[in-house]
């Protein structure tokens, strides 16, 4: 190779490291673009964290401060059983909280549906409805009340957080996939409004029923 072919090839390979690193920075900047407008479409959303369960210790520290709950589900089971002392102990300190309990009508044809799903024997969605006004019912703060209609996901505001996710076809919702959100963000109003319209629209607790 002769010096002018030493010249132009020194020359070439200048051009295209020269051409490759603003065209990579370009491409970085692109990505990091791409990345904040994500990260600002999640943070309007509202969405804090996404959780493989549905089930999640961090409850348990909510619950006992809270000053408002939502809650909607089939039979709430879980949510009767690990919070009945919470609920009792606020309301015996004359600091009652402030909670809605939206069950699924266990009489509907949308009950019988996810019960058979769980291969659950008939009733057992009546017997665990009864079981959660036995057991919150007359705890002051509690408000129960029944839909005539399935629910497509759970809901559950633990004041400035929801917690929401869809009932699964297996109906073993424990195991279901769970977002929690934030206040303030679209996704987190959207939720709030929707179980305020399903609790306008459902049905009280008649005084003394189970």
């Amino acid at each position: 190779m002769n010096s002018d072919e030493q010249v132009w090839n020194s020359i070439g390979t200048s051009l295209i490291a020269g051409s490759i690193i603003p065209l990579l920075t370009l491409w970085i900047d692109q990505i990091r673009n791409a990345e904040q407008i994500r990260m600002a479409e999640l943070i309007g959303s509202g969405l804090h964290t996404a959780f493989e369960r549905r089930n999640l210790p961090e409850y348990e520290t909510l619950v006992p401060k809270a000053d408002a709950i939502d809650v909607a589900g089939y039979t709430l089971k879980s949510f009767s059983e690990q919070n009945d002392h919470h609920l009792r102990a606020r309301a015996d300190q004359g600091k009652p909280i402030n909670v809605r309990i939206l069950l699924v009508d266990p009489s509907t044809e949308a009950a019988a549906v996810m019960e058979q799903s769980e291969g659950l024997e008939p009733g057992t969605y009546r017997s665990l409805c009864d079981s959660v006004v036995k057991r919150l019912g007359d705890i002051e703060g509690v408000k129960i009340r029944f839909l005539g209609r399935p629910l497509s996901m759970m809901i559950y505001r633990i004041d400035k957080f929801v917690y929401t996710g869809p009932f699964p076809a297996s109906g073993k919702s424990g195991t279901a996939f769970t977002l929690k959100l934030e206040e303030s963000g679209w996704l987190y109003e959207r939720q709030i409004k929707e179980f305020d319209e399903l609790w306008g629209e459902a049905k009280p607790l008649e005084h003394g029923a189970t």
